[in-house]
């Protein structure tokens, strides 16, 4: 009940937050077109606004859960354990995902497109199982930390709208440092963190401890679902790493906009 408060609140207060900025314009303070925007990039300029709010918990959310935690030395503090800490950073973040999930849905393609609609459903299956059910929240709570690349890219959206700033070394530079966070948080890290779900959880409760003779029907069915589902989520962000690094060496050859309409948060 307390995670589904925590879920309840984080939607409300991202869509409060949404509500008041774009009602009030205040995206007019950091860039000179904004007045000049159709309703639907003005509305999209300021979703990325508010998801840099989200990006700071998250991150903190995710290094705190990572840096302070016996899991990294105990396959099965890393598999099954129990933590208040982490649910309320992954119920923050399944909040924020929804809130996010809602204005692709009500704004369509230029907010989202079907591969992040996908992503952001299934990041929301798995943490709420993940919470409700103990299983994996170490290494959910460690995929949030990919939200350290997701700054740059909404950077990257509030400098291409203005025509003059789109052209500027700033936004080549930015365009940069995407792709080379998108690379260590999303695609290395990511590996990375399957590799140890792998063979510091799974293969050693497994084979060592004889997991699946002990452990009951759900865990039998929720740790391999989970698992699928993480693979699913690194696979996306993969696809995504392809296109954002195609996009850039498109940026760094031409003066052309660099604005990708995917969301990878």
């Amino acid at each position: 009940m307390e995670a589904l408060a925590v879920y309840g609140a984080s939607i409300a207060f991202f869509i409060g937050i949404y509500v008041l900025w774009h009602g009030f314009g205040c995206s007019g303070v950091l860039s000179r077109v904004y007045s000049n925007l159709e309703s639907g990039d003005r509305a999209l300029f300021d979703s990325h606004v508010v998801s840099n709010l989200h990006v700071l918990v998250a991150v903190y959310g995710g290094v705190s859960s990572y840096a302070c935690d016996d899991a990294l030395t105990n396959s099965l503090t890393s598999a099954f354990n129990e933590s208040p800490a982490r649910d309320f950073y992954l119920m923050i973040t399944s909040g924020y995902l929804t809130y996010d999930l809602v204005m692709c849905l009500y704004y369509g393609p230029s907010f989202g497109d079907s591969l992040t609609i996908l992503h952001h459903t299934l990041i929301v299956v798995a943490f709420s199982v993940g919470v409700a059910t103990h299983i994996g929240t170490f290494y959910m709570a460690s995929f949030l930390i990919n939200e350290a690349s997701t700054i740059f890219y909404n950077v990257n959206y509030i400098l291409a709208v203005d025509p003059k700033l789109k052209s500027s070394l700033a936004y080549k530079v930015n365009g940069i440092a995407l792709g080379v966070s998108f690379l260590v948080f999303r695609v290395m890290f990511n590996t990375y963190n399957l590799y140890l779900m792998a063979t510091h959880s799974w293969w050693k409760l497994a084979v060592e401890r004889n997991m699946w003779a002990t452990s009951g029907l759900n865990r039998r069915i929720l740790c391999p679902l989970l698992s699928f589902l993480a693979i699913g989520h690194c696979l996306i962000n993969y696809i995504w790493f392809y296109q954002i690094q195609r996009a850039v060496r498109r940026k760094l050859r031409s003066r052309a906009p660099f604005v990708m309409k995917d969301k990878s948060s």
